[in-house]
C-alpha cells in the first residue's frame, strides 16, 4: 500500500528542471522502467526526433547500489533491500499467503531477480500462435532474441547471438570441476534417463542443463545496465524516477496523457504515444484506474467507464515451486549462489515440451537442528487461470492476486510426479552418500495436499492483458501490442503473455520491449 509510494529509498538527485519536464508533451511517454520499460526506451530515443519520456515509480539509484549491483548479494537483496514490492497472495486451498514479488526500481525485475537469461520455448511460442498470434513465432522472434545477446560460450552458434546488449555466460558448464554432491547429482540424473543439455536456450530444452546467466565480472547486468546507461545522455530521452502513474488521460477512447504523483503532487504528461510497461500487477491495475477493463468490476467500484474490455486483469499464470527437503546426511559447502545447472523434465505436460525445473539447493545448516537440503520443483506451466483485481479505487492501495495455481487436477497430478521423481533420484547411488531421510513432506503424508498447501512462486508472474485477436473476449492487446478499441495506447511487459512460458520470464519481457520498439518504428 503506502510502501509503493515511499519517496526516501536512494535516488538520484533532480535537477531543477524536472518538474518542468514532466508536464511537457512527448511523441512517446513509457510508464514503467522495468526489463521492458528500459529496452523500449533505449530503442525509441535512438531517433535523435522522437521525444520519450520514461516513468518509474520506483527509484533510480545512481551510482547502482552494491547491493543490487553484485551478483553475490542476489540473497540478501530480495530478503533485505526496498527495493522489492511484495503482494500478499492467498492459497485458494487453505488461504494461506505467500507473497507474489515484482522489482520496485529501475530496472524493475531485472535489478532483483536471479539473473537467469531463459528463452521461451518453440512450444511456448507456437502456443502464442494458436492463441491468434502470428507475427510471434518461433522463426519470427529468434533474431529479437539473437539480437538481444552477447553469448560468450556460443558466440559463433547459429542460433545466438555475440554482439547484443546483454552479457550471456554459463558460470558451470559439464566440463567444469565441480564438488562432489553436485557430480552426484548430476551422475545419478543421467542414470535416470536424463539427457545432457549444455545449452539450455535451444528450442525445446530437456535434461541437466548448464544454467546461463546475465552476470559479468560478478556485476548484475540488468536492463539499466545493459540497455538505459548507454542512452541517458540523449537530450531527447527524459528519464523521472518516483513518479507513481495513478492514471491515463483519455479524450474518448484516445489517450493524450498520464497523471503521476511526483513530490506528493499530481501532475500530468501529454504523449502522442502511451505505452504501459507497468508489469503484470501494475498494468491492469492503472487501467482498470483510467477506466478501462470489465465494465460491472469498474462500476462496482464507482470508477466511470471509458471503455469496457473484460479481459483487463483476467488470465493470470505463475509457476508453483514445491520444496522437498531432505536429511543431510554429509557436510559440504556450496560456495555459489545462484544454481549452477538444473533439470528439465517432462511429467504430465499440457504438450510435448519440459515442463519442469528441478533445482538442487545448497544445504542449511542451523545449530541445534538436523542438517537439511532442498531439492526444488518448478512447475513451468498452468492449466486454470487466476485474476488480477482491485481492492479499491485508491492507486496507493496493492492490487489483490488470486493466483489459482495448482488448483487443476492436472496440475497437480503433474507436480506430485515430480516429486515423486525427486524422492527417486535421492534415493539411489551415489546421491544418497549425501541425502538421508526426505523430511518434508513426510514420505507417508499425502503430498498432493502438502504441495497445494505450501507452494511458493518462481516469481514469473503474466498474462493479466493477455494479446490475442478482438474476436477473443479475453484479449486486452492485438499482436503488435495495441489495445483493442484504443488509439495510441499500447502495452510492453509481462501482462501481454497469453501463457505463460517455459522459462524464467525476464529475457521474454526483454525481447517485448524490442518489438514494442519496433511496431512503433514501423508506423511511424
Amino acid at each position: 500500500m503506502a510502501d509503493w509510494f515511499d519517496k526516501t529509498s536512494a535516488s538520484s538527485v533532480e535537477p531543477l528542471t524536472t518538474l518542468r519536464e514532466l508536464e511537457g508533451h512527448y511523441d512517446v511517454i513509457i510508464v514503467g522502467g522495468g526489463s521492458a520499460g528500459c529496452v523500449a526506451a533505449t530503442r525509441l530515443s535512438e531517433n535523435p526526433a522522437r521525444k520519450v519520456l520514461l516513468l518509474e515509480a520506483g527509484p533510480d539509484p545512481q551510482p547502482i547500489p552494491e547491493l543490487v549491483a553484485e551478483a553475490a548479494n542476489q540473497v540478501r537483496l530480495l530478503l533485505e533491500s526496498p527495493y522489492v514490492a511484495m503482494y500478499p497472495t492467498e492459497r485458494n486451498s487453505d488461504d494461506s499467503v505467500f507473497y507474489s514479488l515484482a522489482g520496485r526500481i529501475m530496472g524493475g525485475g531485472s535489478s532483483v531477480n536471479v539473473m537467469s537469461v531463459v528463452r521461451p520455448t518453440k512450444f511456448d511460442l507456437d502456443t502464442w500462435v494458436a492463441h491468434g498470434n502470428p507475427d510471434w513465432s518461433y522463426e519470427r522472434v529468434l533474431p529479437v532474441m539473437k539480437r538481444i545477446e552477447s553469448d560468450q560460450d556460443y558466440p559463433d552458434d547459429p542460433f545466438h547471438g555475440r554482439d547484443g546488449p546483454l552479457y550471456v555466460k554459463r558460470p558451470f558448464t559439464f566440463g567444469m570441476a565441480s564438488s562432489a554432491a553436485v557430480q552426484a547429482f548430476i551422475e545419478r540424473s543421467l542414470a535416470m534417463g536424463l539427457p545432457l543439455c549444455p545449452d539450455l536456450n535451444v528450442a525445446n530444452p530437456l535434461g541437466v542443463c548448464a544454467s546461463p546467466y546475465n552476470i559479468k565480472d560478478g556485476k548484475r547486468q540488468s536492463t539499466v545496465v545493459a540497455y538505459l546507461n548507454g542512452a541517458r545522455g540523449r537530450s531527447n530521452l527524459t528519464i523521472i524516477d518516483q513518479a507513481q502513474v495513478v492514471s491515463i488521460e483519455f479524450n474518448g477512447t484516445k489517450a493524450e496523457g498520464v497523471r503521476c504523483e511526483k513530490d506528493g503532487k499530481m501532475r500530468t504528461a501529454k504523449g502522442r504515444q502511451i505505452v504501459l510497461c507497468a508489469g503484470v500487477y501494475h498494468t491492469p491495475q492503472i487501467l482498470m484506474l483510467s477506466g478501462v477493463g470489465p465494465e460491472e468490476e469498474l462500476k462496482r467500484l464507482g470508477i466511470p467507464v471509458v471503455h469496457a474490455l473484460a479481459g483487463v486483469g483476467e488470465n493470470y499464470q505463475d509457476h508453483p515451486v514445491v520444496y522437498m527437503t531432505f536429511e543431510g546426511t554429509k557436510s559440504f559447502r556450496e560456495e555459489w549462489v545462484v544454481p549452477r545447472f538444473r533439470l528439465l523434465i517432462k511429467t504430465n505436460p499440457i504438450g510435448d515440451c519440459a515442463n519442469f525445473h528441478i533445482i538442487m539447493r545448497p544445504p542449511t545448516e542451523v545449530e541445534g537442528i538436523k542438517r537439511m537440503i532442498p531439492v526444488s520443483a518448478h512447475l513451468l506451466e498452468q492449466r486454470s487461470r487466476g485474476r488480477l483485481f482491485l481492492k479499491s479505487a485508491d492507486p496507493r492501495e496493492l492490487p489483490g492476486v488470486d493466483p489459482q495455481m495448482l488448483e487443476d487436477p492436472g496440475d497437480i497430478k503433474a507436480m506430485v510426479s515430480a516429486m515423486e521423481f525427486i524422492a527417486e533420484l535421492a534415493e539411489g547411488k551415489p546421491v544418497k552418500e549425501y541425502y538421508g531421510p526426505l523430511i518434508q513432506p513426510r514420505p507417508a503424508e499425502d503430498w498432493a495436499k502438502f504441495a497445494r498447501s505450501t507452494y511458493d512462486s518462481y516469481h514469473h508472474g503474466v498474462g493479466t492483458c493477455k494479446m490475442g485477436p478482438a474476436s477473443d473476449r479475453m484479449a486486452v492487446v492485438d499482436e503488435r501490442l495495441r489495445v483493442h478499441g484504443m488509439e495510441n495506447l499500447r502495452i510492453a511487459d509481462a501482462s501481454v503473455m497469453p501463457t505463460v512460458t517455459h522459462a524464467n520470464t525476464n529475457l521474454t519481457c526483454i525481447a517485448i520491449g524490442e518489438r514494442l520498439a519496433d511496431f512503433i518504428k514501423e508506423a511511424a
